[in-house]
């Protein structure tokens, strides 16, 4: 009786080339990293740096590790009050690479690097050395 119900395959009716869902990038696009996916993990370990977030942003992303897809699906859920902030494509997308366990590995890293290749500002000496 059952036979027939679990042996037939879904199929997904198509989408329209101008829908959201079209513009959503899927997940085969996400096996392999992109150009634009390097580009958008280097823009978010920048903006960490320039806020000087570094060591609490390092914490968090290692102290996460474990739950990451689980991130991925909070920012998927969180998506329609987010979109109001930030670009909808660069947020799918950032969602879509955190269901990868080497994402926030690669972040921290890029992090880190950024951290390094900052300008760090110039010391000026206190002492005694007065002009005499």
């Amino acid at each position: 009786m059952l036979k027939g119900w679990w042996g037939k395959k879904a199929t997904v009716p198509p989408t329209p080339e101008g829908s959201a869902e079209a513009a959503r990038p899927q997940p085969a696009e996400v096996a392999g990293r992109n150009a634009e996916d390097e580009r958008l993990l280097d823009r978010i370990a920048q903006g960490v740096v320039r806020w000087e977030m570094t060591v609490p942003a390092i914490f968090l992303l290692e102290s996460s590790k474990p739950l990451n897809f689980v991130g991925s699906q909070f920012l998927h859920f969180l998506s329609p009050i987010i979109h109001t902030l930030v670009d909808a494509k660069e947020l799918d997308r950032f969602a879509l690479m955190l269901e990868k366990r080497d994402t926030l590995e690669e972040l921290i890293v890029r992090i880190e690097r950024a951290d390094q290749e900052k300008p760090k500002p110039v010391k000026r000496r206190r002492g005694n050395d007065v002009g005499t």
